[in-house]
């Protein structure tokens, strides 16, 4: 075997002692707590929902065209690349509402 450099030996040393701690658990009533908590906080969670949903797209929109910008792509492939998924997921949306309408319409 070969010799480690002092920096491997330290990496080394503290992985060993990552992976001799214990391995963390959640309570066995976590679940039960976290619903329990989530439905106490619903119309909360409810009334913010659509602006936690739209800020963290815009955020991700906004940090995703950035590290593409830096890896040397142009804004036209970068508003492509972004716009693209949202414009089929929006399309797919309204088809799945208009079958939904259209169907739930016939059987009533």
């Amino acid at each position: 075997m070969t010799e480690m450099e002092p920096r491997e030996a330290e990496i080394d040393r503290l992985l060993q002692r990552s992976l001799a701690a214990p391995i963390p658990s959640l309570p066995s009533d976590f679940d039960r707590r976290l619903m329990r908590k989530v439905r106490r906080s619903s119309e909360v969670l409810s009334r913010y929902r659509w602006i936690l949903v739209t800020g963290y797209g815009l955020l991700s929109a906004v940090a995703s065209g950035i590290v593409m910008r830096g890896q040397g792509l142009t804004w036209e492939a970068i508003a492509l690349l972004l716009f693209t998924p949202l414009a089929l997921v929006a399309t797919v949306l309204s088809a799945w509402r208009a079958l939904r309408s259209r169907f739930g319409e016939s059987r009533a």
